[in-house]
């Protein structure tokens, strides 16, 4: 199982890298249309902050569609819903974690390449 779940992984973070930079980077930059529904930087960021205030909206919708049905099964649902929803955020999580630059307070190579571009 949990080979399977290694390959699961990689082609995730695969995928993800290949959308952000053969796909995103080229069509905000106007070398490519790929048919996002944005054509700047502002535009991307409008639209993942407006993502997420509607994600909160279907999670709240979800939790009070179960909260109709049967108890038993209302619990079922919110069950498979919450482990397939943890199971992708916990690889979109591991992919933001491994992307992240966080330079050591003592790293002065850092501080100095920063004073460079100042």
């Amino acid at each position: 199982m949990k080979f399977f779940a290694n390959i699961r992984r990689k082609l995730f973070k695969r995928y993800i890298s290949r959308e952000i930079y053969q796909k995103i980077f080229p069509h905000l930059n106007g070398y490519a249309n790929h048919g996002y529904p944005f054509h700047s930087l502002d535009g991307m960021v409008k639209l993942h902050i407006h993502g997420n205030l509607a994600t909160h909206g279907i999670m709240t919708q979800i939790e009070q569609a179960a909260g109709k049905m049967p108890k038993a099964e209302g619990d079922a649902f919110r069950y498979i819903v919450y482990r397939d929803l943890f199971g992708k955020m916990e690889m979109y999580l591991e992919f933001a974690k491994e992307r992240v630059y966080d330079p050591k307070p003592d790293d002065f190579r850092f501080a100095a390449k920063a004073l460079q571009g100042a």
